[in-house]
């Protein structure tokens, strides 16, 4: 029965390079992610402070006194 190949020293620091090169290619993904979600993230706040923004205009008082009434019912 074959028993596969065998790996020589130089095949086995290949092995190693390619894996080095993999786990860079990877850390860079892992940052573009990273930068993607902050942008997201930053994106997602702006929309929400945008639809307080929105409520608060709609009800037709301050931003105090729509404070004032949130604070009340939590209390």
């Amino acid at each position: 029965m074959p028993r596969g190949r065998r790996t020589g020293a130089d095949s086995i620091g290949e092995q190693i390079e390619k894996i080095d090169s993999e786990i860079e290619t990877y850390k860079q993904k892992i940052s573009l992610a990273r930068e993607k979600k902050k942008s997201l993230l930053a994106r997602k706040e702006k929309e929400e402070i945008s639809e307080l923004y929105q409520a608060v205009k709609t009800s037709g008082k301050t931003a105090g006194e729509f404070l004032d009434t949130l604070n009340s019912r939590t209390k």
